[in-house]
């Protein structure tokens, strides 16, 4: 049974709402409704608070009911299905995990919802940077050091993820690609024990998402070696990418979106992904996000759905090479 949790986002307690020159413009139809955002999750990751983020400007700027519904569990399944066939309106909406549009078809002969089919792209909303760490006494003290270790012991170097298919597994499997390297690949059930283990001394490094690597790097329980987007990450720019560590090419995200259910009429989508993107843009709503890692990825409806498909194609590519099946 999937895990629900509701919060009721109101006009108190916004992060900057009313204090706007201009709220953005409601979408039609949206008058008297309440707006629900569905989210895979459980309450306290980095997709509800995204979630509730939002919810919080959108109450404010439009004096609506704005909801996050969590739907945890099923690696996503329930709460997809749920927007799937929810009235194509916009005001259910779905702000899903990148590995369950983009990564779940390659992962699964078969899926209760199609990502194409069944959605409206709205806008990504953040990108979450990977963060390649290890225990501060580890041998690997740099991306170039880690991949002559790798090189010249073959399967030697372990990496945990928290499951097959997770961002860290794929992140890993790309720089084996790439870099002309094999790791040994450890999936833990879940991220928690994985990070876990690597502070333990278990496993070597994990590719961990920076909102939950951040705190053990800050107090010296893990080591930064590279983060894996093409930029630098704000959180923390001191720490380079694995691009520019020798590497070209490599980046992986962990990005969040927002979709509606298909057929939604389009003048709807547009107003919610401009109303999206002027919440992105304010100071607070900004900083908030980057105190837990998270980078404001504002797109257009097209610019979204032109990215999702570039993203299916190439994680796709990668787990057929790899031969990537999911437990």
């Amino acid at each position: 049974m999937a895990r629900r949790a509701l919060l009721g986002a109101t006009l108190a307690g916004t992060l900057a709402g009313g204090t706007q020159a201009q709220a953005p413009a409601l979408p039609p139809g949206f008058a008297g409704q309440t707006v629900r955002l569905v989210v895979p999750f459980p309450p306290g990751g980095p997709a509800d608070l995204v979630a509730r983020a939002i919810a919080r400007e959108w109450a404010a700027d439009w004096g609506l009911q704005v909801l996050v519904d969590n739907r945890s569990g099923g690696n996503g399944f329930p709460a997809a299905e749920a927007v799937a066939k929810a009235k194509p309106d916009g005001t259910t909406l779905f702000v899903p995990f990148f590995g369950t549009l983009v990564v779940n078809p390659a992962l699964y002969a078969s899926l209760p919802y199609d990502p194409v089919r069944d959605f409206a792209p709205v806008s990504a909303i953040a990108t979450l940077p990977l963060m390649l760490v290890v225990r501060p006494d580890s041998p690997i003290l740099s991306m170039a050091g880690l991949i002559a270790q790798a090189k010249a012991n073959p399967g030697g170097i372990s990496y945990a993820s928290g499951g097959v298919g997770q961002g860290a597994h794929l992140a890993g499997a790309l720089l084996e690609k790439l870099a002309g390297i094999r790791l040994n690949h450890v999936p833990y059930r879940g991220n928690a024990p994985a990070v876990a283990d690597v502070i333990a001394g278990h496993v070597a490094m994990i590719f961990d998402g920076m909102s939950t690597s951040l705190p053990h790097v800050r107090d010296g329980r893990l080591r930064a070696i590279a983060v894996s987007t093409p930029q630098r990450a704000a959180a923390m720019p001191e720490v380079p990418t694995v691009a520019e560590s020798g590497v070209p090419g490599f980046d992986v995200g962990s990005w969040f979106g927002l979709l509606a259910p298909a057929g939604t009429p389009a003048p709807v989508t547009e107003a919610l992904s401009a109303a999206l993107r002027q919440a992105l843009a304010r100071p607070a709503l900004r900083e908030l996000l980057a105190r837990s890692g998270l980078e404001p990825m504002p797109q257009t409806p097209s610019g979204f759905r032109a990215f999702m498909a570039a993203e299916t194609t190439k994680w796709a590519t990668l787990i057929q090479e790899a031969g990537i099946r999911a437990e």
